[in-house]
């Protein structure tokens, strides 16, 4: 593809939204017990708050999925990984996976309202 193509066609994924992300290993992230393992993650584009509370589920699929914990508005939240084409965050303490939020839970934190 010769070079101004490219160039275009990073400009216009910007125009519309479009965030890269780098994959993350499924390997390289350590999940708590009974936390499944997503096909893919990548980077989290940002960091979060949460907006709306919710809970954290075992796994981000939600077939026979366990609430592992709960998250309340204005918390501030470790994003470890996106789901690779879900809207789904694997969400940790201490660098460990403890469960799954829906993303539309969560706010970047340069833009949450308290």
């Amino acid at each position: 593809m010769p070079k101004i193509s490219i160039a275009i066609a990073v400009i216009a994924a910007l125009a519309a939204g479009t965030a890269f992300a780098a994959d993350i290993s499924a390997d390289s992230l350590k999940l708590a017990p009974g936390v499944m393992k997503a096909a893919g993650y990548e980077a989290p584009a940002t960091t979060y708050i949460v907006a709306n509370s919710t809970n954290i589920y075992s796994d981000h699929s939600l077939v026979d999925t366990k609430v592992t914990g709960e998250l309340k508005r204005g918390d501030r939240v470790e994003v470890l990984a996106k789901v690779k084409s879900w809207e789904w965050a694997l969400v940790g303490k201490d660098g460990m996976g403890i469960g799954y939020v829906s993303i539309s839970m969560l706010s970047p934190a340069d833009k949450y309202v308290p």
